[in-house]
């Protein structure tokens, strides 16, 4: 792999390549502890590296914490891949966040809000010319109740079935659904937030393969999920959202939505991790009530 990168990138040494990660879309390196070498593992992985080498050298100037600037990029070769300068910091993952001191954690939960704020001001211009994804949310659920009476319905108990059915059902017919679309990040999930130990704030935000237009409340939707309410409750002070309970109710939904999505997956591609799914998901119909009412308890009068 040293000899690729090295043959790739003209004028670098490369004298040492480490393997950072593989997801579903790319295989990582870091490269000389300076670069960070994105391979695509397929076409739509290429398709990812190209709308991020397109819009994220726009965005650098704009927004308030570091993410990556890709410098070298080659998606028309083989291997794709593009390059960019590694984003310092280490994951904040719940258990940094949560062993923080209150200040500590609104200060990083401040961050966050302004770092949301700015991505979602993006004049959308910017995604269309990068060849953005504009999600319609309404079409998007109603294929997944398709393929989860399809592929879900024998798998699951008349009580999850009717859950699922209803909150699909009841999402597509809202009229939330209409809310102005914006620039997401797509997954501000805890491997995405870098966080600087000695200062005790975040870094930066990295891995934007899955920013698309869509419902400002998908970006808070990992947040709450795995931060908890701590952060959600922090996060929200700093902004002035004209409708709180109205905005944790579509990120309560998108909680709900996304658990069918990804028991779904298991059912089409993880049959080991299936069972697990189902009892989340089942989990989540028995708790849905209680859930909604603590996140407005503890999040809307602030």
């Amino acid at each position: 792999m040293a000899t690729v990168i090295a043959t790739r990138c003209d004028g670098w040494a490369v004298r040492s390549v480490e393997l950072l990660g593989e997801g579903d879309f790319h295989v990582a390196y870091l490269v000389d502890d300076v670069w960070v070498v994105r391979f695509a593992k397929h076409d739509t992985a290429t398709t990812s590296l190209r709308r991020e080498a397109c819009l994220l050298p726009k965005l650098a100037g704009r927004l308030p914490l570091a993410i990556p600037r890709p410098e070298v990029v080659q998606v028309d070769d083989d291997p794709p891949f593009a390059a960019h300068r590694l984003v310092p910091g280490i994951e904040l993952t719940r258990d940094r966040y949560l062993a923080l001191p209150p200040d500590g954690r609104d200060r990083c939960a401040a961050q966050l809000a302004a770092f949301v704020d700015a991505l979602h001001a993006t004049d959308l211009a910017v995604a269309d010319h990068c060849g953005i994804e504009v999600r319609d949310h309404r079409a998007h659920y109603a294929a997944v109740l398709r393929d989860a009476r399809a592929k879900l319905w024998p798998r699951l108990d008349p009580s999850d079935r009717a859950f699922v059915e209803a909150q699909i059902e009841e999402y597509v017919s809202s009229s939330a659904v209409g809310e102005e679309p914006v620039l997401l990040h797509g997954d501000l999930s805890p491997e995405h937030v870098l966080y600087d130990p000695d200062t005790r704030t975040v870094s930066g935000i990295i891995d934007f393969g899955d920013v698309f237009v869509g419902d400002p409340a998908w970006d808070l939707l990992y947040l709450y999920e795995d931060y908890g309410l701590d952060l959600l409750r922090r996060f929200l002070r700093h902004r002035s959202d004209p409708d709180r309970a109205a905005l944790l109710r579509r990120v309560h939904r998108f909680w709900v939505l996304d658990l069918v999505e990804w028991t779904l997956r298991c059912a089409h591609d993880d049959p080991a991790g299936l069972d697990d799914a189902i009892t989340q998901l089942g989990a989540a119909r028995r708790d849905a009530t209680r859930t909604l009412d603590e996140m407005l308890a503890t999040c809307v009068d602030l």
